[in-house]
């Protein structure tokens, strides 16, 4: 929709935030693309996630690339990992003994993502549970710094989850899933209006694997529930309450670790902990977004987020060392609660208005987040293990105190941006925010309290220059801010991260939103970073400087009406730039030099019609173990297939989706020596689902 200001055509953005994310489309007609129900294609030209202004991809001056619940579906993904592997420059950074995602984005860990544009516990290392696939609509990528709009954030970028909202009509669906290592899965949702002015949404799932890290692993298991509502009370005005829980248990797990060659060539299976050794975990999220429209220029919303976590590690197994020998490893349990609270409010105003023939989209905002962790740790040794002919007899030892300490992080934040539409051809945005951020630590061993405060003014600024209407280049700068959760063996705090990115690139969009790509070349440096302490892997060090140069190449949607595409590409040149610790040159940790992932999918026509078959291959190069450069693991290719039928008239869609199927041997991320994380072999999943 356009709307004509002062005589320039603006973007009409009614009212354009998360909290009125778009509700799920009835059956409608896009260009020569049939969309039905709550399918989609494999593109979405609009988000929220770069500027909380629901703005054309098209218009940012940053790179973005959105995977779609269509993609998620046809791919029968079950892994956040799943999604973001169709994303350039995305890597699986770790999940910390299979506990939780963290990612890399351009060469930078990411080790928090948002949801429906808010992050998460801002003062834990890493998700506290696993990212169930059943509630997510699409899943963003915003490239590059976004402390801006986020707050504290990495330079690579953040990931954010859009939930699926309730739709205008009534809808349900159903999904049986289940496959190799003994995995099921069965995860449904209902939605629809229940009166005119609300409209409701229940989603749930449940699941249990068996998985391939040897017999000795208990299965893991999950269940997720969440319930959504959108109540319109007037014309001006919409609110929308979510709720969600996820509950997990499962093996601790830190993956296999560099033998006798200097290399990770253990079978994928070895198991090197104990039966007894898990982990456990829960997150319950509430949401409350409130928008309503003052005036026809006037947008004024709140946002306000509680979230509650506990993850419980029963005497989690870490590697250690080595005997001389080179195959006897060391080990510790560890018996460890972290208890995490977060409330987070925000408010702002997004006004709408032209000066001097110039359009303007005006976002201000104030921000108020408190997150604290209590932290309870005991620990002991346990009896070493022949990682060549491993033996599990250990047994559960009495453990003593090793940290027990309450954090507290408030953040207070206010920030500004404008998005101009200085002519048809030519956009600018800016952006400013400052950010205030009181740690309090009270260490209960040791009766001792540590305070840090830190704050700092981040930037962002960018053109977008559209010679024709399917073409856009564009340009920016961005910089970061991220207080440090991690701490030195001594207790200290490290300093705050600090980064910055300039971008170029270009957008193409050349059949009205069926197909579009980006390419985009960049450069970013990042000072203090932390990263896990040789010596003492519960703790950290800080590097000087990491840089990293890079070309990625993103494209999805329709070739034809019936033949879709996703793909991407990208060159990373990741090294450490300034360091005392790490020698300069050495390459970033588990930073692909070449990564690309190529999946398309056709719909068979004539007497096969209702037949959809997909296929995809995965490159990803070799890739350095740890910033000391002192090993490194196998570049691989991997290819998956999916073959699925819609039956006609009758709602019922039967897929089934392969893995690896060449059941190659490979690292997916790779830590340090003794913790690297084996990919998944040969895996095959059925699923039927019912639509109605």
């Amino acid at each position: 929709m356009i709307c004509w200001l002062a005589g320039v055509a603006l973007p009409c953005l009614l009212i354009s935030s998360p909290v009125l994310a778009k509700a799920e489309e009835p059956e409608q007609q896009r260009g020569d693309i049939i969309v039905t129900g709550e399918r989609s294609t494999y593109t979405d030209d609009h988000t929220d996630a770069a500027t909380r202004t629901s703005t054309p991809v098209r218009d940012i001056p940053q790179s973005i690339q959105i995977v779609t619940r269509s993609v998620i579906e046809d791919q029968n993904s079950i892994r956040l990992t799943d999604v973001l592997g169709n994303v350039s420059s995305v890597q699986p950074a770790t999940t910390a003994g299979n506990r939780g995602e963290i990612f890399q984005v351009r060469g930078f860990a990411t080790p928090r993502y948002a949801i429906d544009g808010v992050l998460l516990n801002r003062v834990s290392d890493r998700s506290e549970v696993f990212l169930d696939l059943a509630n997510v609509q699409s899943v963003e990528v915003l490239k590059g710094p976004a402390s801006v709009m986020y707050g504290q954030g990495d330079p690579g970028g953040v990931i954010n989850i859009t939930t699926r909202r309730p739709a205008d009509r009534a809808t349900a669906e159903i999904e049986l899933q289940g496959g190799s290592f003994d995995f099921a899965r069965v995860s449904a949702t209902a939605s629809g209006p229940v009166t005119d002015t609300l409209a409701v949404r229940v989603t749930g799932a449940a699941q249990t694997l068996g998985g391939f890290r040897g017999a000795e692993t208990v299965d893991s298991t999950r269940q997720f529930v969440a319930a959504s509502a959108r109540w319109s009370p007037g014309a001006a005005t919409v609110i929308n309450l979510d709720l969600d829980h996820a509950t997990q248990r499962g093996p601790f797990d830190r993956g296999l670790v560099v033998g006798a060659d200097n290399r990770v060539t253990l079978p994928r299976d070895r198991f090197l902990a104990e039966p007894w050794s898990r982990t456990e975990a829960h997150r319950s999220r509430a949401s409350l977004d409130v928008a309503h429209e003052a005036a026809d220029w006037l947008t004024l919303r709140l946002n306000a987020r509680y979230v509650e976590a506990t993850v419980d590690d029963d005497y989690a197994i870490d590697n250690r060392a080595f005997a001389s020998n080179g195959r006897t490893l060391s080990r510790r349990a560890t018996v460890r609660t972290e208890q995490l609270d977060t409330a987070d409010i925000r408010g702002e105003a997004l006004a709408r208005f032209a000066t001097a023939r110039i359009g303007h989209t005006v976002l201000a905002g104030v921000n108020y987040s408190r997150a604290t962790l209590d932290f309870v740790n005991d620990r002991a040794n346990i009896a070493a293990i022949d990682i060549l002919a491993p033996v599990y007899t250990a047994t559960p030892p009495s453990v003593t105190p090793n940290a027990r300490f309450l954090r507290r992080s408030d953040l207070y934040s206010v920030y500004l941006q404008d998005q101009l539409t200085v002519a048809s051809w030519l956009k600018l945005l800016g952006s400013v925010r400052h950010d205030e951020v009181r740690d309090r630590q009270s260490d209960r061993i040791a009766s001792t309290r540590a305070n840090r405060d830190s704050g700092a003014t981040t930037f962002r600024s960018g053109i977008v220059l559209q010679p024709v209407a399917a073409v856009s280049f564009f340009g920016g700068f961005g910089q970061s801010f991220q207080p440090q959760t991690s701490q030195r063996a001594d207790g200290r705090y490290l300093d705050p991260e600090r980064g910055r990115q300039w971008e170029a690139g270009v957008k193409f969009d050349p059949v009205g939103g069926r197909l579009t790509a980006t390419v985009s070349v960049f450069d970013i440096r990042k000072r203090n970073v932390a990263t896990v302490d040789p010596d003492n892997t519960g703790f950290s060090i800080q590097t000087g400087e990491q840089h990293v140069r890079g070309a990625e190449l993103d494209l999805a949607g329709h070739l034809t009406r019936r033949w879709q595409v996703i793909a991407s590409a990208s060159h990373l040149d990741a090294t450490i730039s300034e360091d005392e610790t790490f020698a300069v040159g050495n390459r970033l940790t588990n930073v692909p030099r070449w990564s690309g992932r190529l999946w398309s999918s056709y719909v068979l026509g004539g007497t096969l019609e209702g037949l959809t078959v997909a296929g995809g291959v995965t490159r990803v190069g070799r890739r350095s173990g740890d910033l000391d450069n002192s090993f490194f693991v196998d570049g691989y290719t991997i290819y998956d297939a999916t073959v699925s039928y819609t039956i006609p008239r009758t709602g019922l869609e039967l897929s089934v989706t392969g893995r690896n199927l060449t059941d190659r041997y490979f690292i997916e991320s790779a830590v340090q020596r003794l913790e690297n994380y084996p990919g998944a072999p040969r895996t095959v999943i059925g699923s039927l689902r019912a639509r109605f």
